[in-house]
């Protein structure tokens, strides 16, 4: 069998595994799908009843593998797990493509870095439908059922402490693609066979639990009489069974242990319980092999359990505050709105700081409907809350809110201090990175050396005590930190912006354009000089390149939704604080580094369009992204996401791109990483672009035109296109039309015109070869063929004007017709020519050739 592309995983393939490799067929068309090793026993057994409709090849012997050009790789980056493909993955001249979520600390050296995508979702299969979604591909049944299965197993349903929420949400899409439950529950949950029965039972007769801070970590160990396939699934079974926090079961077996670890809590990692042994794998399922005595594995995980506990999460760490809540005497229409204005489902009841009980959206939506709005919230609210101080752990809050509890009130010193939900269980259990503690940095001096500025953060810092952070953010930061002017000023506030725009305005004397809906406003005052003041939110992409979801956040939350380190910088505008820099991912040093860094792996994926930002940034300060950022960069486009862009949004990118000055390393960054052609294949971002913008800037300089520089950059670009191409691309691009109709002219006509004018003209045969092509179209002639005639022409014959007009022609006794048009035209050329000088002469030759 001849394929030119493959797409293979590892062996001993799980669900993940395979669900990746069928959704990397879909996104590269005309690949195969290869099973070059063996199948867990659910995967196997799934394969057995579908293998028709899936049509994998089982055999690698099967294939042409000197025919393979391009080997897709997903769930490993070690080609020695690949099977009898490890020689294909070793091949250089295979171009090799790697998808994986594990997180290794060195990236495998057998494949580009621009193609090996590292994900951060609890599966990988999550990434790739993502991809799918985005691209509005459809998928059937099946392929939605296997998707699921993968997404299922790699994320323990959703409750391992990798899990995400983009898990949840490509979980949702699988099912809304037709993904069947039963299918799902059968295959999740495979039965046991006598042998394995037995096994288990005696295991279980073995288990010894073992706590390590705070923590219940049940060891179980057996011998086997033989060997027994699916060791992982008894611990699924085990873990099930007892409900127990980590599991470490060791089976001896052919004269080998083999370790599976399990953890339920972040505070366990079964990597590293597994790596005692000599194995790995993810925080929450783990594995190993171990050559030695069963007794002696036993003992070496015992003693060693407390290198695997991490510190604990507490409530103060995840808690959303400040916290959401309303009185008692509320009428039930403003609970539903606070609940839709800060995306909840459900919120607090409080009265003088005290917690009196809770309503759910669900229950306000049936008041609603019982025709209730203007009723008391107190009249529907449920007055048992669960509540936890800020010590409370992880694993106790996971409880709470497993006993049906909706969310959970966190008291400190007798006041309600915070709230955890599930959305903020889920994120500290995707989210294990502890915070770095940095000295803290003050820019006050800077803030008062900013002159006009300096009353506006003056007032906000009389005005911020009221509110629990008050923020400078965005690019203000920034160019304070590489001492350039900044003329914006974006304020993020913890709390009410629009009340703290409205105080802000009347110290000003100014005036407020508020946003209710949005939680925004702008104050303007003074000389037209304004402020944008906005309240700290967090955004989630339902897929890649889509638009973000929004909701209230902190500060630190509101940071991380920004593109780059260099941008995720506040400055607090608080009176205790007042200057001291808020930099949770390192942006200060990035600026000293003059490094250019996405603050996450799937920062690309979700906004392609942050690939022309981060170029246009080391453009404009000479500045470069990190060989992680630029692998990320280069693996988005090879994914085609770049391509998939809407075409308004690359078209503003590629203005904005062309506008910033010399543009040169911009222009030669778009090939170097891939994204001149995957905007179009015969774009040509080279050398030539670039000497060729830098002469059309230097005559629409010279000859004082008014064209902006992305239209020039756009020719310059676009030259090699064939006329039918540029129009259409120009189209798909929504560029305005009067802007497409001179590019469209510069590249297509422009090197007529040279062609025309080289052997000479003229004067009034080059203003009508060159004038109705006009501006852009003559100079992108001139800037390829240094021209006398084209020089001519925007020196002084494209202002040469006859001092007649039809009026004198009618005066002369010329009525109306194509006649008037016919004789100023000839006149006009008479007087490019030299045969005219002024209006008598035009006059009278008019008189001529108006009589018969």
């Amino acid at each position: 069998m001849r394929a030119e592309i493959l797409v293979a995983t590892h062996t001993n393939t799980d669900f993940d595994a395979f669900a990746a490799m069928l959704a990397a067929r879909r996104l590269y068309p005309g690949s195969v799908v290869c099973l070059a090793g063996s199948l867990n026993r659910n995967v196997r057994e799934f394969y057995r009843l579908h293998a028709d409709e899936l049509d994998f090849v089982v055999d690698a012997s099967r294939l042409e593998l000197d025919a393979v050009r391009r080997l897709i790789v997903v769930e490993t980056v070690h080609p020695g797990r690949l099977g009898e493909l490890e020689p294909l993955a070793l091949d250089p001249a295979v171009d090799k493509v790697v998808f994986d979520h594990h997180g290794e600390e060195e990236l495998p050296d057998w494949a580009p870095a621009e193609n090996v995508v590292i994900s951060e979702d609890g599966a990988l299969t999550t990434t790739l439908v993502g991809v799918l979604a985005e691209r509005e591909v459809s998928v059937s049944p099946l392929e939605a059922t296997v998707f699921a299965l993968g997404i299922h197993e790699d994320t323990g349903s959703l409750t391992h402490t990798t899990t995400t929420q983009r898990d949840a949400e490509a979980l949702g899409w699988c099912l809304r693609h037709g993904a069947e439950q039963e299918v799902l529950s059968r295959f999740l949950h495979t039965p046991l066979g006598e042998t394995e029965r037995e096994l288990l039972s005696t295991l279980l007769d073995s288990v010894e639990p073992h706590e390590v801070a705070g923590i219940e970590v049940l060891v179980a160990a057996a011998t086997a009489p033989e060997y027994v396939e699916g060791i992982s699934n008894l611990a699924h079974k085990l873990i099930d069974v007892t409900d127990s926090a980590g599991l470490a079961l060791l089976v001896e077996m052919d004269g080998r242990v083999f370790a599976v670890t399990r953890s339920r809590v972040p505070e366990l990692d079964a990597a590293a319980l597994a790596a005692v042994l000599g194995g790995g794998g993810h925080a929450q399922a783990a594995s190993a092999i171990y050559r030695g005595p069963l007794d002696e594995a036993r003992r070496l995980v015992v003693e060693r359990l407390g290198e695997a506990v991490r510190e604990p999460v507490h409530a103060r760490d995840v808690m959303s505050k400040p916290p959401r809540t309303i009185a008692p005497d509320e009428t039930v229409s403003r609970a539903m709105v606070a609940c839709q204005r800060f995306g909840q489902s459900g919120i607090l009841v409080t009265a003088a700081d005290e917690v009196v009980g809770a309503v759910s959206r669900e229950d306000l939506d049936k008041a609603i409907a019982h025709g209730l709005s203007h009723a008391p919230v107190k009249g529907i609210m449920s007055s048992r809350v669960a509540t936890c101080d800020e010590e409370t752990p992880l694993l106790e809050l996971q409880r709470l809110l497993a006993a049906g509890n909706d969310r959970i009130a966190v008291v400190s010193n007798g006041r309600l201090a915070g709230v955890v939900t599930r959305g903020d269980v889920l994120e500290a259990l995707g989210e294990r990175a502890a915070v770095v503690r940095r000295p803290a940095v003050s820019l006050a001096d800077e803030l008062t050396g900013l002159g006009r500025l300096a009353p506006v953060f003056e007032a906000v810092a009389a005005l911020s005590e009221a509110y629990d952070g008050v923020y400078l953010v965005g690019g203000t930061v920034r160019d304070i930190l590489l001492g350039e002017p900044s003329f914006d000023v974006d304020i993020a506030v913890e709390g009410d912006a629009i009340a703290l725009a409205q105080a802000l305005a009347d110290a000003l004397d100014g005036r407020v354009r508020a946003h209710e809906k949005f939680g925004t406003a702008v104050v303007v005052y003074g000389d037209g000089e304004r402020v944008d003041v906005v309240t700290a939110r967090t955004e989630f992409y339902d897929a890649p390149a889509a638009l973000p979801a929004v909701e209230h956040a902190s500060i630190r939350e509101d940071l991380f939704r920004r593109d780059f380190t260099i941008n995720a910088m506040a400055v607090s505008l608080k009176g205790a604080d007042l200057g001291r820099l808020v930099d949770p991912f390192g942006g200060r040093r990035d600026l000293a580094a003059k490094t250019i860094r996405v603050l996450h792996n799937l920062s690309f994926i979700d906004d392609p369009t942050r690939i022309f930002r981060a170029i246009r940034y080391e453009n404009r300060y000479g500045f470069r992204m990190d060989d992680h950022t630029v692998r990320l960069a280069r693996g988005t486009i090879e994914m085609g996401l770049v391509g998939d862009l809407s075409s308004a949004r690359l078209r503003d990118e590629l203005e904005a791109l062309l506008s910033e000055g010399d543009v040169e390393h911009s222009i030669l960054r778009l090939a170097d990483i891939g994204a001149a052609s995957a905007i179009h294949p015969h774009l040509a971002a080279d050398d030539e672009a670039v000497a060729l913008l830098r002469r059309l800037i230097e005559l629409r300089d010279r000859y004082e035109l008014e064209i902006p520089a992305w239209r020039l950059g756009l020719a310059a670009l676009a030259r090699r296109l064939p006329p039918d191409e540029v129009y259409d691309w120009l189209q798909r691009l929504n560029v305005r039309r009067r802007d497409a109709e001179q590019v469209a002219a510069a590249v297509t006509v422009g090197p007529k015109l040279v062609e025309r004018l080289r052997d000479g003209a003229s004067p009034a045969e080059v203003v009508a070869a060159a004038e109705p092509y006009a501006p852009d179209a003559p100079l992108f002639a001139l800037a390829l063929a240094d021209l006398e005639p084209l020089h001519a022409y925007f020196d002084r014959l494209r202002d040469v004007r006859l001092e007649v007009s039809g009026a004198d022609l009618a005066e002369l006794g010329l009525g109306e017709s194509p006649r008037v048009g016919e004789i100023l035209t000839e006149l006009r050329r008479r007087k490019l020519n030299g045969e005219l000088d002024g209006r008598a002469s035009e006059l009278a030759a008019a008189k001529e050739l108006i009589e018969p």
